[in-house]
């Protein structure tokens, strides 16, 4: 017999990708995944690793969308392992949900949580499914009950969460042989980030050694939105699923999918893992030419409503270009052309923000160059030092 689990992570709910929401393709996604994949797969388990919401504190109606989702798969009679990731406040994100195991909705998003295994039982071995919340080591680390006392560093706290983990299965009543799996949210050494991802520590520090997860048959990995593997140690296939729909101009080449892992009682190995291509309601581009060239091409071009980054091979343009792409390419979000040998960026103001404020302007800056949303922490970082400058020249003034 076989065990069969989806994987999947960061659907980053509530994203915008430079101003324009992308509800409608998570929306299209998660109706894919739901309504198609699940039952024509029949998984005995999916796993999310991770950002289930862009922000930690995301919008009523993002909140609306995951429940609906929730219910959904519940329905279905799917169990489903959802870990918290560094976009999710983990607090926020487990509320009301300790109750839920009975349903079949195991979150965790605590370091207490970690023991807590998803037992899926089979016939001839059953399946040991452990979550680990992402970790922030410069405010998990400690001796406090919800701590781990390990230096503050990446590679220290998964090795304690894994250790944890494996004593943990050491001191179950197993009935049958186990396989294990670890679903997980960090960035391993090894992997390749896209620039959508928000880094972990600042200056870079922020990866762990693949090795801390061997003994563990397979390790779903949040985090990275590229769908990529390593191969860390012996007994320890490490995935990561990959983003469910780009959020960046630098993933367009990427063929987004889930995972269909295949567990048998001898483990995992990478000719047991199915890549699943998720389909797309909209592809990402990016074009380079004249004006006159690219808007002679979109007379013919049948992709128009793509994402679109285009770069105008020009010195100079004249008033209205925005305007003439725009009739051309509705969904355009990124323009720019060179002046005098550096590039004039241009990320178009989509969403009716107006800018009439210090803090609007400059989380729009922050925006346009990060290529993602200012965190919570982010915003208040931002209106601290708004304030600042108001009170000094207020005294200026005076």
């Amino acid at each position: 017999m076989t065990l069969r689990v989806l994987h999947t992570s960061d659907w980053h709910l509530g994203r915008k990708l430079h101003g324009e929401s992308l509800s409608e393709a998570q929306e299209k996604f998660l109706d894919w995944f739901i309504d198609d994949l699940v039952p024509a797969e029949e998984p005995h388990l999916i796993v999310v690793s991770g950002d289930i919401y862009d922000r930690g504190i995301p919008p009523t109606e993002v909140i609306e969308m995951f429940e609906d989702s929730l219910a959904r798969i519940q329905s279905s009679g799917t169990p489903i392992l959802i870990t918290s990731g560094n976009h999710d406040s983990s607090v926020r994100l487990g509320s009301n949900t300790r109750w839920l195991d009975r349903f079949g909705l195991h979150f965790r998003t605590r370091i207490s949580e970690i023991t807590k295994p998803v037992v899926v039982e089979g016939k001839d071995f059953d399946l040991y499914a452990y979550g680990i919340p992402y970790i922030e080591p410069d405010a998990d680390t400690g001796t406090g009950e919800n701590q781990l006392d390990v230096a503050a560093e990446h590679t220290d706290v998964l090795d304690a969460a894994v250790k944890k983990i494996k004593s943990n299965l050491d001191s179950q009543k197993k009935t049958n042989p186990v396989r294990t799996l670890v679903a997980s949210h960090a960035f391993v050494t090894g992997g390749i980030a896209a620039d959508s991802e928000r880094p972990l520590k600042i200056g870079g520090a922020d990866n762990a050694d693949a090795a801390v997860f061997s003994g563990i048959d397979y390790v779903a990995m949040g985090h990275l939105h590229g769908a990529q593997y390593l191969e860390g140690m012996k007994q320890a296939t490490i995935r990561y699923s990959g983003s469910p729909i780009p959020f960046s101009f630098s993933e367009r080449d990427h063929e987004k999918q889930v995972l269909m892992v295949t567990i048998t009682k001898d483990g995992v190995s990478h000719e047991s893992i199915e890549s699943i291509t998720i389909p797309q309601i909209r592809r990402m581009r990016y074009l380079e030419d004249t004006l006159d060239n690219i808007l002679r091409f979109a007379e013919s071009d049948p992709n128009k409503d793509d994402w679109m980054h285009i770069n105008l091979k020009e010195q100079t343009v004249a008033p209205g270009v925005y305007d003439a792409l725009k009739a051309r390419y509705p969904h355009l979000l990124k323009w720019e052309y060179n002046r005098d040998g550096r590039n004039t960026i241009y990320v178009p103001n989509q969403d009716g923000m107006k800018l009439n404020s210090p803090l609007e302007i400059t989380k729009r800056f922050y925006e346009r160059v990060t290529e993602e949303q200012p965190s919570d922490q982010t915003i208040t970082l931002i209106e601290d030092c708004c304030n600042s400058v108001n009170s000094a020249l207020s005294q200026v003034k005076k």
